[in-house]
């Protein structure tokens, strides 16, 4: 997404403009897969805060609702708890508040407006002194109105303690931290500041585009290419250097300049011709599950969270013991509830993702035939699911986002996000002549930072003087 949005602005700018693709089809993580009679969104099944998406069309002269049909997914999604209660989340403040009053009592729910409240004044202001920029050094994290904003909002406080002070009930603790694993990071490790992907949710609601999420890298792709760009699907590139890149074949492209969206660290230790291995913290990783169900669910919703009986002994496993969890959280999806082609009539496509430990575990067979039981388990305990029902099943597993999608350790949210991680101390979207642009790289993981990222590359090719 980031390559490709990078290459519309340029384009956009009247540069010629070629996008090297390894794959058979452009986006990335944001691809498609067919598993028997089913289609899934094989990576982000969420779209979240719209406003990076519609600037990239607007700067381009251009309006997101002509190129997508996006509807709003209400409730956002329905989770399960570890004692088998279930929450219906929603943007709607009016009935979330009485769905947690159910939920928890009276006491919590009356907080959680004040709550919301204070997310969103902390996202309207961090986002253009934190994420919307540029760094150069530590000095520019120094600014006076950037660091009257982090005191005020304690940005740099634990996200997890926050919340926990916050409310009574441990279930909502839970609710409210979840969202970090969205970036492959425990919430005991995550800043505060990171408390604004509570708030895009139950502030700006979850979207879902008419066709699937891959239909935002395609729509992006096929403007691109009506303004001009070359993308060469099929086309792994093996060197980069500032001003060339060498494909797998042998062939050297020249250029004015080089925009990386391979995940850095790969990049690093692979594409560079003088390698390097920077020490680095990675993300967790995922195994997917992508099956042809055959029959209904009627438990779950579009999008789902089942949780274990004890959350934070799963995050335990999954980032300090780099472990496989015993009593696995996951995250669930039927995109076929909301748009019907993705399945056959009668069949169900169902999306399991389930954190847990990347490669610095030593990830093997066994323990994908265990990770999936385990899965399986929670799902029928908790609905109507049957294993019995599964017409054909494709798997993803940490080794294969390392060796399928260049993702270091199998680090399916790429470098983790801590703080020391984070904003100025992020990888630099310029280094030694080369231009990156992905998660791993300023500002961050997910599709609206990498639509923020290349922005931010193209501001940095402006003040270099080359656009």
């Amino acid at each position: 997404m980031g390559g490709l949005a990078t290459a519309l602005r340029l384009v956009h700018r009247g540069h010629r403009v070629t996008v090297l693709e390894k794959n058979d089809q452009v986006g990335g993580r944001n691809r498609e897969l067919k598993v028997g009679e089913a289609t899934f969104d094989a990576g982000p099944t969420l779209m979240m805060m719209l406003d990076p998406f519609e600037k990239l069309f607007r700067d381009v002269g251009e309006r997101l609702e002509d190129h997508l049909k996006i509807s709003l997914c209400d409730p956002n999604y329905r989770v399960t708890f570890g004692d088998s209660t279930r929450l219906d989340c929603t943007a709607n403040m009016a009935l979330m508040r009485r769905n947690i009053e159910r939920l928890a009592g009276p006491a919590d729910a009356a907080k959680y407006p004040g709550f919301i409240g204070k997310l969103g004044e902390l996202y309207r202001e961090a986002m253009p002194k934190f994420v919307n920029r540029n760094y150069d050094s530590l000095l520019d994290l120094a600014r006076p109105s950037s660091l009257q904003t982090a005191m005020k909002h304690n940005m740099l406080g634990n996200l997890a303690r926050a919340v926990e002070k916050t409310f009574d009930d441990k279930r909502l603790h839970q609710l409210f931290c979840l969202q970090t694993m969205y970036l492959g990071l425990s919430p005991y490790d995550a800043p505060y500041v990171y408390g604004v992907l509570v708030y895009m949710e139950y502030g700006e609601g979850i979207w879902y585009p008419d066709g699937g999420m891959v239909q935002i890298c395609r729509s992006v792709a096929n403007l691109a290419t009506k303004k001009g760009a070359e993308i060469r699907l099929n086309t792994e590139v093996t060197v980069i250097e500032p001003k060339a890149v060498t494909l797998a074949t042998g062939e050297r492209l020249e250029a004015d300049a080089v925009i990386c969206n391979a995940d850095l660290p790969y990049a690093e230790k692979k594409l560079l011709r003088t390698k390097k291995d920077v020490k680095r913290r990675y993300s967790c990783s995922t195994l997917n599950l992508y099956i042809d169900y055959q029959g209904e669910i009627p438990e779950l919703l579009h999008h789902n969270i089942l949780l274990g009986k004890n959350f934070f002994e799963n995050l335990d496993q999954i980032f300090n013991k780099k472990q496989v969890p015993d009593d696995p959280a996951m995250y669930v999806a039927i995109s076929s509830k909301t748009d019907k082609a993705k399945a056959a009539p009668g069949h169900a496509n169902l999306y399991i993702l389930i954190p847990t430990a990347n490669l610095d575990h030593n990830w093997t067979d066994a323990d994908e035939v265990t990770l999936t039981e385990r899965a399986y388990a929670k799902l029928e305990a908790e609905t109507s699911f049957r294993r019995e029902n599964i017409r054909a099943v494709k798997s993803t597993s940490p080794r294969d986002w390392n060796s399928e999608l260049n993702l270091d350790k199998g680090s399916a949210f790429g470098l983790s996000h801590d703080l020391l991680q984070s904003v100025c101390f992020r990888p630099s979207n310029r280094k030694d002549g080369i231009y990156y642009v992905g998660a791993s790289t300023t500002p961050g993981n997910g599709l609206p930072m990498v639509l923020i990222g290349a922005e931010l590359v193209e501001d940095r090719l402006k003040s270099d003087g080359l656009l």
